[in-house]
């Protein structure tokens, strides 16, 4: 099996975790403490990720701007 065709499969999943775990700390997190959803998204990478993002966009999370203010 060759290692190198599986390295940017691994680097897309570690950077779609790595933005929801930024979009995690900017933003309310729905129906569970953030450490929570943390560790959803980080152990089961990508599944965690994506039901994060379901969940995120069905609650309708509102975003904030750069004085705190909801958008």
């Amino acid at each position: 099996m060759n290692i190198a065709a599986w390295i940017p499969i691994f680097l897309v999943i570690a950077a779609f975790s790595a933005v929801l775990l930024v979009h995690l700390a900017r933003n309310e997190a729905p129906y569970m403490p953030k450490w929570a959803w943390a560790l959803l998204i980080v152990l089961t990478m990508p599944l965690g990720g994506v039901v994060y993002l379901l969940v995120v966009f069905s609650a309708g999370v509102q975003r904030h701007d750069a004085e705190g203010r909801r958008s």
